[in-house]
C-alpha cells in the first residue's frame, strides 16, 4: 500500500516539474529531498495503527501533531504565539476529538497510540522542517523534492525480494477500479499538501497545523452525507445525542480558529 500510493505521489510531483517553475538549491533541495524520507516512515506506523483500529478514531490522535509543532516551533523556529491563539489551538483540538468521539468497547486507542504518537511526532518535525525550507525556496520547489525523496525511500522497498514479490503481488490483485480509486485520492492529497505548504509560508507553522486539525470537520460531514444518502457505502451512528454531539464540537471548532485568526 505504501509503494502504492508513494507512487501515485511521485506521478503529480513530475507534472508540478512540467507546469510550475521548480529549482535546484544546494544543500536545500538535499535537504528537501531527506526531509521526504520521514512521511515513509511515519506512513509505516500510521498503517500499523489502521490494522488494530477504525479509522474514525485514530484521526482522533492526528491531534497530536499540532501539540508537537506548537512545541518544537518554540525550540527551533522560535516561534511563539500569543495567549488567545495557543488557547485557539487548545480548543481546536479538543473539539477535533469531541467530533470524533464514537462509542466503542475495550479502552480508548488500545494498542494505537504507541503507534500514533511517533506518527504524530515524525510529521511535526517534518512540518517545522518544511516551514525552515520555505525560507530558501517556493512551496513548489519544496513539494517536488519532498515527494522525490518520498518516492526514492519507496523504491528502496523493491531492494528486498519478499517484499517486491508482495508489493507486485499486491498491484497485480487490486485490479483497475481499486487503482484508479487511489489514484484520485491521491490527487486530492497532493492538493491539500500543497495547500498546506502554501499556508506555511504564510503564517507560524503552529497557526497552520492548528488549521490542518480542521480534517474531522469535513470527515463528519462526509459520512453524515454517505450514511444519509449511500448507506450501503458507509452507515455511521447519527442519533440525536451524536448529532447534537457533533454539532457542539463544530461550534467549539470554528470558534477556536477565530481565536487563531
Amino acid at each position: 500500500m505504501i509503494f502504492a500510493v508513494i507512487s501515485m505521489d511521485a506521478i503529480f510531483a513530475f507534472a508540478v516539474l512540467v507546469f510550475a517553475p521548480v529549482i535546484f538549491v544546494f544543500p536545500y533541495s538535499v535537504f528537501a529531498l531527506a526531509v521526504g524520507f520521514m512521511p515513509l516512515l511515519a506512513f509505516w506506523f500510521y498503517a500499523r495503527a489502521l490494522m488494530k483500529e477504525e479509522v474514525s478514531r485514530i484521526v482522533t490522535l492526528f491531534q497530536l501533531i499540532p501539540v508537537f509543532v506548537a512545541l518544537l516551533s518554540i525550540v527551533f523556529l522560535g516561534e511563539i504565539l500569543g495567549i488567545v491563539q495557543y488557547f485557539g489551538i487548545i480548543v481546536i483540538v479538543f473539539a477535533s476529538i469531541l467530533i470524533s468521539y464514537g462509542r466503542s468497547s475495550g479502552k480508548p486507542f488500545s494498542g494505537v497510540l504507541k503507534l500514533m504518537l511517533p506518527f504524530g511526532l515524525i510529521i511535526a518535525v517534518y512540518t517545522i522542517s518544511d516551514k525552515t525550507l520555505l525560507g530558501y525556496m517556493d512551496f513548489w520547489s519544496v513539494f517536488f523534492w519532498n515527494v522525490l525523496g518520498t518516492f526514492c525511500g519507496a523504491l528502496s522497498l523493491l531492494i528486498l525480494p519478499r517484499l517486491r514479490s508482495e508489493i507486485l503481488g499486491a498491484i497485480l490483485t487490486v485490479g483497475k477500479r481499486a487503482l484508479l480509486t487511489t489514484f484520485i485520492g491521491e490527487g486530492l492529497y497532493v492538493i491539500g499538501t500543497i495547500c498546506s505548504l502554501v499556508a506555511l509560508s504564510l503564517v507560524e507553522a503552529p497557526l497552520a497545523s492548528s488549521l490542518f486539525g480542521l480534517q474531522p470537520f469535513y470527515v463528519f460531514f462526509y459520512t453524515l452525507a454517505l450514511s444519509l444518502f449511500l448507506p450501503r457505502v458507509l452507515k455511521e451512528e447519527i442519533g440525536k445525542s451524536t448529532l447534537l454531539l457533533k454539532i457542539s464540537a463544530i461550534v467549539l471548532m470554528f470558534i477556536g480558529t477565530w481565536l487563531v485568526i
